[in-house]
Order: C-alpha cells, then sequence, then structure tokens
C-alpha cells in the first residue's frame, strides 16, 4: 500500500496523538508499504533533534514533508490547513496513495479536501472534536461545521475509545470503528521503587501520588489538590505544564501545601517511568478525556491507578478490579479514594496487578499496531 498521512505535528514534536502517527507509520513502513507525511514546521521543539527546521526528512524510513504553519492562534490554523493540503496534492500527483490518513483536527480537514476518489481514513483522539473544557463556546462553534463535513466524507472514522466513536456519530461519521492508543512497554514497566526514591530524593517513608497532566481545567487537577490537602501524610507530584500553571501554583500556597505539593514542569517522555515507579499511587481526575494514554502507562509500571468516570476512561479502567474510579468535579469523594488505595495494601496491590495484565492483554503497541494493519487492509481491499 501506499499511505499518506496527515498530521498538524510530527516527531520531534510530541504528544499523544503524534506518538500514535508515529509508532503506526513506522510499523506500516516495518511491514513493506510506503508511508508519508505531510506535517507542519512549527517552532523549536523542546526536545533536541537536530533536521527539525528540514522541509524534507526521513525519520526511521518515513518520508516526512514539513511546511511551515504561521504561529497565530486560530487564524494560523486556516493557512496552515491549506499549505498541508497543497503539499498533499503535489505529492498524490507523484505517488498516486491508495489511501489518506488524517490524523485529528485540523488535518481532517485537510483530509476532506484531497480525497478526490481516495479512501480516506480518519483519526480522532479526543479533543479534536471541540469537547474539552479548554476548547471554549466561541471555537467550538467554529470548528464543528468543518468536523461534521469532514467525517461524512470518510470511508472510516477510526476513534480511539467507544466515547469518542458515540460522539463521532453525533457528528454525522458514517461506518466508525475503536482501536485504542498503545504503550512503550519497553520504556514503561515496573521498576525499583526504593532505589529510584533515594535517587530523585524522596523518603522511602513518605506516601506518594503522582499525576502526569498538562496544566489544564480539563485534567481537573485543582480537584486533586484539594483531595490531597486533608491527607497530612500524602505528597503529591504533577509533572506537567501548561496555561494552568499560576492558578494551581496559588491553590497550593492558598492551601499551605508548598512542603507536600510539587510542580516539577514537563519531563522528557523517557524520564516519566521513574517517577510513576516511586508512587503509591497515579491520579488524574479527568473532567474530559478522549482516551488517557497517562492512564495504561501507569498501569504498564504496575502503579495503582484512579481515574474519573469520564470518557475514555471508562474503556480502560473497570472500578474497583484494575482500578479505581471517582466521579468527576468531587474532591472529597477522590480523597476518599486516594486514602483507601494508600492504606490498604491488599487493594492496592490488586488493582495495580490487574491493571498491569490489563495493558499486557490490550495495550502493547503490538496488539494496537495489528488492529491498524486490519483497518489497512479492509480499506484497501
Amino acid at each position: 500500500m501506499k499511505i499518506l498521512m496527515q498530521q498538524w505535528a510530527y516527531f520531534p514534536w510530541i504528544g499523544g496523538a503524534e506518538i500514535f502517527t508515529q509508532h503506526l507509520a513506522e510499523h506500516m513502513i516495518s511491514k513493506g508499504h510506503q508511508v508519508d507525511i505531510v506535517t507542519g514546521l512549527l517552532s523549536k521543539p523542546s526536545i533536541e533533534y537536530d533536521n527539525w527546521q528540514r522541509k524534507i526528512d526521513v525519520i526511521n524510513g518515513v518520508n516526512v514533508y514539513r511546511v511551515r504553519v504561521p504561529d497565530v492562534k486560530y487564524a494560523g490554523i486556516v493557512a496552515g490547513t491549506l499549505r498541508l493540503y497543497t503539499k498533499s496534492l503535489k505529492l498524490d500527483q507523484q505517488n498516486d496513495y491508495d489511501i489518506i490518513h488524517s490524523h485529528i483536527f485540523p488535518a481532517m480537514v485537510c483530509g476532506a479536501l484531497s480525497k478526490r476518489g481516495k479512501k480516506l481514513l480518519i483519526t480522532l483522539q479526543g479533543g479534536d472534536i471541540g469537547e474539552y473544557k479548554e476548547s471554549g463556546w466561541f471555537i467550538r462553534t467554529a470548528e464543528t461545521p468543518f468536523i461534521r463535513w469532514s467525517l461524512k466524507k470518510a470511508d472510516l472514522v477510526h476513534c480511539v475509545s467507544t466515547h469518542i466513536a458515540k460522539a463521532a456519530k453525533k457528528l454525522g461519521a458514517g461506518e466508525v470503528n475503536i482501536v485504542p492508543n498503545g504503550v512503550d512497554t519497553a520504556i514503561f514497566h515496573p521498576g525499583d521503587k526504593y532505589q529510584l526514591r533515594k535517587k530523585l530524593g524522596y523518603s522511602l517513608k513518605d506516601k506518594i501520588v503522582v499525576s502526569t497532566s498538562r496544566l489544564t481545567p480539563k485534567n481537573g487537577l485543582d480537584y486533586l489538590i484539594e483531595a490531597v490537602a486533608p491527607l497530612d501524610k500524602v505528597k503529591l507530584i504533577i509533572i506537567g505544564d501548561g496555561e494552568q500553571k499560576k492558578h494551581l501554583q496559588s491553590l497550593i500556597q492558598s492551601l499551605k501545601l508548598s512542603n507536600r505539593v510539587f510542580l516539577p514542569g514537563a519531563l522528557p517522555h523517557q524520564e516519566l517511568p521513574q517517577y510513576l515507579a516511586i508512587a503509591d499511587a497515579f491520579c488524574r481526575p479527568s473532567v474530559n478525556e478522549g482516551f488517557g494514554i497517562s492512564f495504561i502507562e501507569s498501569m504498564a509500571c504496575r502503579i495503582p491507578t484512579i481515574g474519573t468516570a469520564v470518557g475514555g476512561i471508562t474503556d480502560i479502567i473497570n472500578d474497583g478490579e484494575n482500578g479505581m474510579l471517582v466521579p468527576p468535579e468531587d474532591a472529597r469523594t477522590l480523597s476518599r479514594v486516594l486514602k483507601r488505595v494508600i492504606e490498604d495494601g491488599n487493594l492496592a496491590r490488586k488493582i495495580a496487578e490487574k491493571g498491569f495484565q490489563t495493558v499486557k492483554q490490550r495495550f502493547t503497541w503490538e496488539k494496537v499496531l495489528q488492529q491498524m494493519e486490519n483497518v489497512y487492509q479492509g480499506l484497501s481491499s
């Protein structure tokens, strides 16, 4: 097969959707297919990569074509999408692709424009359908007609969760297919809690809750901080960065938690497992969640995992079996559940082990990518 993928950002820019796209592209290359990617040339990435400004690049066998997208909020999306579209047309004239695979908004609009008799596959991850808390009413209203139009053009819409599939159907998608995100178990795996605590400077007696989260309203981190406040023996480490940082810092100060709640900022993806390994529990009390890669990363490290009963999290966690679920925006209930998991060693070990087995059974990249290869085969037949 000859596949053209479209994605607003791609390696060395890193996020959940970008990681999914890269794993999939490299997997299909390893199976003998041609994969070209049209993506944005953004401002300097946070990770070191010498070739990040190249307009034509080859990364692990994948041809990457970067077009500069204007760094202007919202207005830049229109100009950037048109540039992705123009480059896609030129490449299609040269290669006559079998499948166009557009990953999330706004690339899905580019895909719908580019279709022209090709098979069109659109991948949805969550925030790309305008349901997240930080999107704002005006932006959601402006985006929705383009999202609806794009989904109706697709031959198949791939969704990472049951929740996203239902939302896609409401927006007009025809055929949908659910394949979840994956986790790299070569990176995320159980570690030596006690040795890593010594290395990172935490006491072996500390009770530690870890969250890996963008600091943004949809992740419910203010509720997590409030939930930890009455648990005087618990320390909370929230790893990530985002627009809510100053608000969360003020909340920490107002609750007098500066000696127990820490915001170390964003860390390289490779460093996250050691922080997960030192935890007595992982928690992210999301208000909205399309899937939640952080949850399967925690489970892969055999850490007791706590989430909210919203969105794609309910595809991952069965309450009381392989993790714990609480209502969203409910700090009091969350505090009780955190206390229970931290104090009840039997419960913690049980849900941690079940979570670990869940990842091995359903969320390894090997299993996820085989499912995606089957999706391609079905489209091309």
